[in-house]
């Protein structure tokens, strides 16, 4: 069960020799990792002795040390983070500890080991949430890590190559961002203390690798921690005054009074999953809420508790988002929930969970939902915090001061007061009674008002109610009549199918993929990631031939034109995938959003892609069934309003629910297929049957597209390659690059900064307002890069603020002496029309026609693209995006912000600047370079100077491209004879000489070949006239081109020679 040795991975494991030599007589150790991984433990192991809590969280770092095999071993534990969640969920205070962990055991620890529990899966998210928090102490953590597996008697006889080889790439690429340096512990073998020694001995081995040296973290940073600390004790100190000082004050007002109540009334509101139903459990004591399953309506229970009559109402929980997203039927409930304790609750609890973060977005989504039952809410609100337990020995004080704004906003809010429940240790009373004490000050404090809801707005809530009531009724008798006259009509007749094909329709994140499982009972379709080419499944699902054609989704609020392509046209093509054609097309919407008229309007265009005709075919397929709890879905259709009404009725009151947590529910599918049997009758057999003209159409647009594909790949190569030859020998391998970022709001530029780095430096959460600039190590150079504001995708630059044009304009100034790059930031999971390149064009060139030279164009959401290639979306997507590309000089990359443990899309890109700096000799970009050799000659002329400035760099941009080009030919020649390059006999193909203005290249801008620009003919003589004066004159801000031209040329001679 032993790793590679570390000091020679080549030559195994060291001699016994050398390993004397770099025995270390004292061992200092970091143990991370996520809950529950057995970290503690570990530490335990390790020490030979309990000395680590293991039964509970550790909240703060804990150190220990200890005597192990001779040497003196420190030990730091750490608080674990949720597995597969992103340091985002993580909270502010663990998050803090981590980076703090490595200053307890100075100078700094020798090892950190990243603890990962070898009984359970690891996934993609696990990846993604051990490299975010282990990167809280920047990149080169990675070289001091050892990875720790625990539980290692899980793995029986197995090795732990064996687990880690058929694991996946996930875990792989773990190990080996770790140099192939892990271990296996099993803690409940202490006995054997050979796996300690071994492990020590691994630690030395990674030492003397790193010539003695320990991990060092940055002390800026560390003195950062220690200064919010610091802080954070202040606050808490005065937080703690505060409220004791109030309710103190509370109780000398009411002295002599009796403000105790005999019975109380409350309310529990909060988002799903944040510990509502067991917060009411452990108020009455006992099991009275379902709190495994979603609560969908009020539930109201009572009990006796210390002495009082304590009546509680659970609510729906909301997602972590706006009030407009909620469904209608849960904000109803909401609103109901207090009539249902009359004549109205003393207190309403907001739960939070205290295990995660609370954001800026979970701040406005809690004070939009209390606010459906008025502002006046406020005054007889207190945060129920839950989850105690995560908080070990730190209190709640501290909690709500690391936190930061936007909970203590909250806090505030509610008039200080707020209360912590452990749901896990009931047996305390003590926390209980103190919270009805809270309450029952907070009442006296208002006089002994409870809260009275408006009486308009709950008589309001319970009319609806009704006729939703009663609008149910009348579907559900409607839909079984439909039913049973098919039945009827059928009657003798066997319309049972054999055979069923079935396409899957709807918006990103629906649930089709999950629910082609649960229909084929198995895993076929890949729920985890985006489809992004239709994906056809196969099998027997009760007695029948079931095919399945999962569909790429859409975005569920976009208008189709802002769908891009090539999805469209994977729509389209879906239902040849099962010919002669599907039985059913299913439109999944998943029930545990609202569903608004903006969803109604994209469903409807982007299913008539298929023609009017699909609506007979197509049956509403509900997911996320167990959203609904007790609740019908014929409720949830009437409650949600006339957009989900109207698209029930267009499918011809075909609907149904699939709860995808539940396979095992067979009757849910058998019950599926008997409504498209039914249907399929009504139709008297029929299938959907697509126009022919339409698919001729499409599969003839994939097949020009892949002859275009093909011949931008070569281009791109060639052209690439060309440049490595032109500039062979040398040296383009920058020690600094620097970077600025453009594009429109929400393209995914902030992301795209944090993905270069590394790390989260820029707040990709908010827009950015003004420039900002981060700096950092990465592969080996130090790289600098300035974000900027976004502009509105499709906005005229006339239409963008001021303020937001000057920022552009200063982002060049603030990694002087200029930029490099300049990454313009497109997303590619939508559409790029005329209008968005208009905009792209009128916003780079308040930098100058010239920064087209040095702007690459990056592709943003690469996950989007899925099994297709970024030029399959480049070449279907139209004109507008190609003629961008051909603009950047066909230079183009992609990044997927969600997996940056990638390391090679961010070096990849990195090299493409480098060639791309070298194609320009070197040279940075700078709105400040000089043009006085071009006033100069125009001197006292009427011309266009913008215009004859845009001409002069486009023949710039020939002439290379003609360089390129020739150089490419010579290439391609040499490598067909097998030559070497370059080649004397090849001298006149390699003539470089200025090409005539007339002359038939295009250039690098394109610009003629997409008909975006008038030729200029006016001024073609006179820019041709000026570079022949100006070559190597050395006078113009344009010499650079020239001696690109010149330079090759004698390089190519003297080689030659």
């Amino acid at each position: 069960m032993e790793g590679p040795g570390v000091a020679d991975m080549e030559t195994g494991r060291v001699s016994s020799h050398h390993r004397e030599e770099h025995r270390l007589s004292e061992l200092r150790i970091v143990l991370l990792g996520g809950r529950r991984s057995g970290k503690s433990s570990a530490g335990n192991t390790i020490l030979g002795r309990e000395e680590f809590d293991s039964v509970i969280r550790t909240a703060q770092c804990a150190k220990r040390q200890g005597e192990v095999a001779g040497r003196q071993v420190t030990v730091v534990d750490t608080p674990g983070w949720w597995c597969n969640l992103s340091v985002k969920v993580t909270r502010e205070l663990d998050k803090q500890e981590i980076v703090r962990s490595v200053s307890l055991c100075p100078p700094g620890p020798y090892a950190l080991f990243l603890v990962i529990d070898v009984g359970s899966s690891f996934t993609e998210s696990h990846r993604r949430s051990v490299e975010e928090h282990l990167e809280l102490l920047s990149e080169r953590v990675w070289r001091h890590t050892i990875v720790l597996f625990t539980k290692g008697d899980w793995l029986g006889d197995t090795t732990i190559e064996q687990h880690i080889e058929t694991e996946g790439k996930a875990l792989q690429w773990l190990v080996e961002k770790c140099g192939n340096r892990y271990h296996v512990l099993n803690n409940e073998n202490r006995c054997d203390g050979t796996q300690v020694t071994e492990l020590l001995e691994k630690i030395e081995e990674m030492v003397a690798g790193h010539d003695g040296c320990h991990y060092e973290m940055d002390r800026m940073l560390l003195q950062e921690v220690e200064e919010k600390r610091r802080t954070v004790e202040e606050r808490v100190k005065q937080r703690m005054a505060k409220v004791q000082k109030q309710r103190k004050a509370l109780r000398v007002l009411f002295k002599g009074e009796e403000h105790r109540l005999s019975e109380l009334r409350i309310v529990l509101l909060g988002w799903s999953r944040s510990g509502k139903s067991s917060a009411g459990n452990t108020i009455l004591g006992r099991e009275e809420f379902e709190s495994g399953v979603r609560t969908a309506q009020c539930v109201k229970r009572q009990g006796e508790v210390a002495g009082r009559q304590v009546t509680v109402v659970d609510t729906p929980g909301w997602l972590k988002q706006s009030v407009k997203d909620t469904r209608e039927l849960d904000k109803q409930e909401i609103v109901r929930s207090v009539s249902l304790c009359p004549p109205g609750p003393y207190a309403l609890f907001l739960v939070i969970d205290v295990s995660s973060s609370f954001t800026e977005s979970h701040r406005r989504s809690v004070e939009e939902h209390l606010e459906l039952l008025s502002e006046r809410v406020w005054r007889h609100t207190i945060v129920l915090f839950t989850k105690g337990d995560w908080l070990g020995d730190t209190t709640i004080e501290q909690h709500i001061e690391t936190e930061g704004k936007a909970l203590q906003w909250l806090v505030e809010k509610c008039g200080n007061r707020y209360h912590v429940l452990n749901n896990e240790n009931r047996g305390d009373g003590t926390q209980v009674t103190e919270l009805l004490e809270k309450i029952e000050e907070m009442v006296a404090g208002h006089g002994g008002c409870h809260y009275e809801m408006e009486r308009m707005l709950l008589q309001e809530v319970e009319e609806k109610r009704r006729t939703v009531e009663e609008r149910v009724k009348q579907r559900m008798t409607k839909v079984q009549k439909q039913r049973k006259a098919l039945r009827v009509l059928f009657k003798g007749e066997e319309h049972r199918l054999s055979e069923l094909r079935i396409v899957l329709l709807g918006g990103r994140a629906s649930g089709k993929s999950s629910a082609g499982n649960t229909i084929l009972g198995r895993e076929e379709f890949e729920s985890g990631v985006r489809t992004a080419q239709c994906v056809k499944r196969q099998g027997e699902v009760a007695g029948r031939q079931v095919t399945v054609v999962d569909t790429p989704g859409w975005w569920s609020i976009w208008s189709v034109k802002d769908t891009r392509e090539l999805d469209k046209q994977e729509i389209v093509r879906s239902v040849s995938l099962c010919p002669p054609g599907p039985y059913a097309l299913f439109l999944v919407i998943d029930v545990s959003s609202s569903f608004t008229e903006s969803h109604r309007i994209s469903v409807e265009e982007h299913l008539e892609l298929l023609s009017e005709r699909v609506w007979r075919h197509t049956i509403v397929l509900f997911t996320w069934g167990d959203r609904l709890g007790d609740t019908t879905i014929e409720q949830h259709i009437e409650t949600e309003g006339k957009a989900l009404q109207w698209l029930v009725e267009k499918c011809g009151n075909r609907y149904h629910v699939l709860n995808n947590k539940n396979r095992g529910d067979g009757t849910q599918v058998t019950e599926l297929l008997e409504k498209i049997e039914e249907m399929v009758a009504g139709h008297g057999g029929c299938h959907y049957e697509m126009e022919r003209m339409l698919l001729q159409e499409v599969e003839e647009k994939r097949r020009t597209v892949e002859e275009r594909v093909k011949q931008r790949m070569t281009k791109v190569q060639k052209q690439r390659k060309a440049l490595r030859v032109l500039f062979k020998g040398e040296e383009h391998r920058l020690s600094e690059l620097r970077i600025v970022l453009l594009g429109g709001r929400v393209s995914g530029k902030s992301s795209a900064g944090n993905t270069i780095l590394g790390r989260e430096e820029f707040d990709s959460g908010v827009r950015t307002a003004q420039c900002v600039k981060r700096q950092g190590e990465v592969a080996g150079r130090q790289i600098t890069v300035v974000d900027t504001p976004g502009w509105w995708s499709i906005w005229s630059v006339k239409d963008t603020r001021e303020l937001d044009k000057q920022e552009i304009v200063r982002s060049v100034s603030l990694c002087p002496p200029g930029p490099y790059a300049l990454f313009l930031v497109i997303d590619v999971s939508s559409s790029f029309t005329e209008e968005h390149r208009i905009s792209v064009e009128e916003h780079l060139e308040l930098l100058s026609e010239r920064v087209w030279r040095h702007t690459i164009v990056l592709f943003t959401r690469g996950g989007w693209l899925g099994d297709t290639t970024i030029e399959q979306h480049i070449e279907t997507e139209g004109k507008a995006l190609q003629w961008l590309v051909e603009k950047c000089g066909n230079r183009y990359h992609v990044l997927n912000n969600e997996n940056r443990g990638d390391g090679t899309q961010v070096t990849e890109l990195l090299e493409k600047i480098e060639e791309m700096v070298a194609r320009n000799r070197s040279g940075h970009f700078t709105i400040e370079e000089s043009d006085e050799g071009f006033k100069q000659w125009f001197k006292g002329e009427k011309v266009d100077e913008k215009q004859l400035k845009q001409k002069l760099e486009e023949e710039w941009s020939r002439r290379e491209e003609e360089l390129i080009e020739r150089v490419a030919m010579v290439v391609v020649d040499s490598e067909t004879e097998g030559s070497t390059l370059p080649v004397r006999k090849r001298r006149n193909s390699f003539e470089i000489i200025p090409p005539s203005m007339s002359g038939g290249s295009s250039s690098e801008t394109g610009s003629s070949e997409w008909g975006y620009e008038s030729a200029h003919e006016r001024s073609k003589k006179k820019v041709s006239q000026w570079l022949s004066k100006t070559e190597g004159s050395g006078s113009s801000g344009y010499r650079t081109k020239s001696s690109v031209v010149s330079e090759a040329e004698c390089e190519m001679e003297e080689d030659s020679e």
